[in-house]
Protein backbone atom coordinates (compact mmCIF):
# COMPACT_ATOMS: atom_id res chain seq x y z
CA UNK A 1 0.00 0.00 0.00
CA UNK A 2 1.22 2.97 -0.72
CA UNK A 3 1.83 5.26 2.06
CA UNK A 4 -0.79 8.54 0.79
CA UNK A 5 -3.08 5.21 0.75
CA UNK A 6 -1.87 4.40 4.59
CA UNK A 7 -1.82 8.05 5.86
CA UNK A 8 -4.78 8.84 4.21
CA UNK A 9 -6.65 5.31 6.11
CA UNK A 10 -5.17 6.33 9.12
CA UNK A 11 -6.54 9.66 9.35
CA UNK A 12 -10.22 8.04 8.23
CA UNK A 13 -9.70 5.54 11.01
CA UNK A 14 -8.81 8.36 13.44
CA UNK A 15 -11.73 10.81 12.86
CA UNK A 16 -14.22 8.90 15.19
CA UNK A 17 -11.43 8.88 18.04
CA UNK A 18 -11.06 12.31 17.44
CA UNK A 19 -14.53 13.35 17.05
CA UNK A 20 -15.34 11.04 20.95
CA UNK A 21 -12.36 12.47 22.86
CA UNK A 22 -13.29 16.15 21.54
CA UNK A 23 -16.69 14.85 22.81
CA UNK A 24 -15.45 14.01 26.43
CA UNK A 25 -13.58 17.51 26.74
CA UNK A 26 -16.56 19.33 25.87
CA UNK A 27 -18.63 17.59 28.00
CA UNK A 28 -15.63 18.05 30.96
CA UNK A 29 -15.54 21.75 30.54
CA UNK A 30 -19.45 22.05 30.84
CA UNK A 31 -18.90 20.33 33.66
CA UNK A 32 -15.96 22.72 34.90
CA UNK A 33 -18.21 25.66 34.10
CA UNK A 34 -21.18 24.68 36.19
CA UNK A 35 -19.22 24.18 39.37
CA UNK A 36 -17.08 27.52 38.80
CA UNK A 37 -20.74 29.04 38.75
CA UNK A 38 -22.11 27.55 41.73
CA UNK A 39 -19.19 28.25 43.68
CA UNK A 40 -19.28 31.87 43.06
CA UNK A 41 -23.01 32.00 43.89
CA UNK A 42 -22.59 29.51 46.80
CA UNK A 43 -19.80 32.45 47.54
CA UNK A 44 -21.87 35.54 46.91
CA UNK A 45 -24.63 34.72 48.60
CA UNK A 46 -22.62 33.46 52.00
CA UNK A 47 -20.62 36.88 52.01
CA UNK A 48 -22.88 40.36 53.46
CA UNK A 49 -22.65 43.10 50.78
CA UNK A 50 -19.92 45.68 51.77
CA UNK A 51 -22.02 48.73 53.81
CA UNK A 52 -22.13 51.92 52.16
CA UNK A 53 -21.70 55.74 53.31
CA UNK A 54 -24.27 58.17 54.48
CA UNK A 55 -23.77 61.51 54.23
CA UNK A 56 -22.87 61.85 57.36
CA UNK A 57 -20.17 59.17 57.62
CA UNK A 58 -22.37 56.69 59.04
CA UNK A 59 -22.24 53.53 56.93
CA UNK A 60 -25.64 51.73 56.27
CA UNK A 61 -26.00 48.30 54.44
CA UNK A 62 -26.49 48.40 50.36
CA UNK A 63 -30.14 48.59 49.64
CA UNK A 64 -29.95 45.51 47.35
CA UNK A 65 -29.95 42.75 48.82
CA UNK A 66 -27.81 39.91 47.11
CA UNK A 67 -29.54 37.00 44.43
CA UNK A 68 -30.69 34.28 45.79
CA UNK A 69 -29.29 30.97 45.13
CA UNK A 70 -29.62 28.97 42.52
CA UNK A 71 -31.71 25.77 42.37
CA UNK A 72 -29.11 22.82 43.25
CA UNK A 73 -28.93 21.22 40.10
CA UNK A 74 -30.14 17.61 39.53
CA UNK A 75 -27.25 15.01 41.43
CA UNK A 76 -27.85 11.57 40.87
CA UNK A 77 -25.82 8.80 42.65
CA UNK A 78 -24.00 6.50 40.47
CA UNK A 79 -25.66 2.73 41.54
CA UNK A 80 -23.25 0.69 44.40
CA UNK A 81 -21.09 3.87 44.79
CA UNK A 82 -20.65 4.87 48.53
CA UNK A 83 -23.22 7.89 49.40
CA UNK A 84 -20.97 9.03 51.99
CA UNK A 85 -17.50 9.12 49.89
CA UNK A 86 -19.27 11.76 48.42
CA UNK A 87 -19.78 10.45 44.35
CA UNK A 88 -21.70 12.00 42.60
CA UNK A 89 -22.81 12.50 38.90
CA UNK A 90 -23.96 15.57 37.61
CA UNK A 91 -26.44 16.61 34.66
CA UNK A 92 -24.58 18.45 32.14
CA UNK A 93 -25.39 21.74 31.16
CA UNK A 94 -25.55 23.35 27.43
CA UNK A 95 -23.91 26.52 28.08
CA UNK A 96 -23.49 27.50 24.61
CA UNK A 97 -22.63 25.60 21.20
CA UNK A 98 -21.87 26.90 17.90
CA UNK A 99 -19.25 25.84 14.96
CA UNK A 100 -18.14 27.12 11.68
CA UNK A 101 -20.44 26.73 9.11
CA UNK A 102 -18.21 23.99 6.86
CA UNK A 103 -17.63 22.14 10.60
CA UNK A 104 -20.59 19.80 9.81
CA UNK A 105 -18.73 17.00 10.40
CA UNK A 106 -16.91 17.84 13.86
CA UNK A 107 -13.32 18.31 14.26
CA UNK A 108 -11.33 16.25 12.33
CA UNK A 109 -7.84 16.62 10.07
CA UNK A 110 -7.61 18.98 7.29
CA UNK A 111 -5.25 18.30 4.17
CA UNK A 112 -4.06 20.34 1.35
CA UNK A 113 -2.89 18.73 -1.59
CA UNK A 114 -1.62 20.52 -4.40
CA UNK A 115 -1.56 20.15 -7.86
CA UNK A 116 0.32 16.58 -8.46
CA UNK A 117 2.63 18.39 -11.31
CA UNK A 118 2.14 22.17 -12.95
CA UNK A 119 -0.38 22.18 -15.13
CA UNK A 120 -2.56 19.38 -14.22
CA UNK A 121 -5.84 21.41 -13.34
CA UNK A 122 -5.99 22.72 -17.26
CA UNK A 123 -5.33 19.11 -18.49
CA UNK A 124 -7.71 17.07 -19.86
CA UNK A 125 -8.99 13.29 -18.40
CA UNK A 126 -7.32 11.84 -21.27
CA UNK A 127 -3.90 13.48 -21.09
CA UNK A 128 -3.54 13.01 -17.30
CA UNK A 129 -4.04 9.33 -17.64
CA UNK A 130 -1.60 9.30 -20.55
CA UNK A 131 0.63 11.08 -17.99
CA UNK A 132 -0.33 8.57 -15.82
CA UNK A 133 0.76 5.26 -17.82
CA UNK A 134 4.58 6.26 -17.20
CA UNK A 135 4.32 7.78 -13.47
CA UNK A 136 5.73 5.55 -10.47
CA UNK A 137 3.49 4.89 -7.53
CA UNK A 138 4.23 8.27 -5.70
CA UNK A 139 2.67 10.15 -8.32
CA UNK A 140 -0.11 8.14 -8.90
CA UNK A 141 -1.14 8.05 -4.89
CA UNK A 142 -0.73 12.45 -5.00
CA UNK A 143 -3.41 12.18 -7.97
CA UNK A 144 -5.61 9.83 -6.47
CA UNK A 145 -5.86 12.15 -3.48
CA UNK A 146 -5.72 15.73 -5.78
CA UNK A 147 -8.45 14.22 -8.00
CA UNK A 148 -10.92 12.82 -5.08
CA UNK A 149 -10.54 15.82 -3.02
CA UNK A 150 -10.82 18.59 -6.28
CA UNK A 151 -12.24 17.49 -9.85
CA UNK A 152 -13.21 13.77 -8.99
CA UNK A 153 -13.04 12.80 -12.52
CA UNK A 154 -14.14 9.45 -12.20
CA UNK A 155 -12.21 8.33 -15.42
CA UNK A 156 -8.86 9.53 -13.84
CA UNK A 157 -9.95 7.87 -10.25
CA UNK A 158 -10.67 4.25 -11.64
CA UNK A 159 -7.02 4.61 -14.23
CA UNK A 160 -4.98 5.70 -10.82
CA UNK A 161 -6.50 2.75 -8.93
CA UNK A 162 -6.34 0.15 -11.70
CA UNK A 163 -2.54 1.76 -11.88
CA UNK A 164 -1.74 1.82 -7.91
CA UNK A 165 -2.88 -1.41 -7.47
CA UNK A 166 -1.28 -3.46 -10.24
CA UNK A 167 2.14 -2.06 -8.66
CA UNK A 168 1.05 -3.26 -5.41
CA UNK A 169 0.96 -6.72 -6.35
CA UNK A 170 3.93 -6.05 -8.70
CA UNK A 171 2.50 -5.91 -12.20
Amino acid sequence: MPPLDRLTGLAQRSLPVIRRAAGWALTNARQVAVAARERVRESRAASPPPPTSTSNGASRPRATPPAPPAPAPSVATTPGADADAGHVEREAVLVAESADEQAADGAGAEVHVAEPWPGYGEMTAADIIDRLAVADAGILAVVRLYESSHSKRVTVLREADRLLAAADTGG
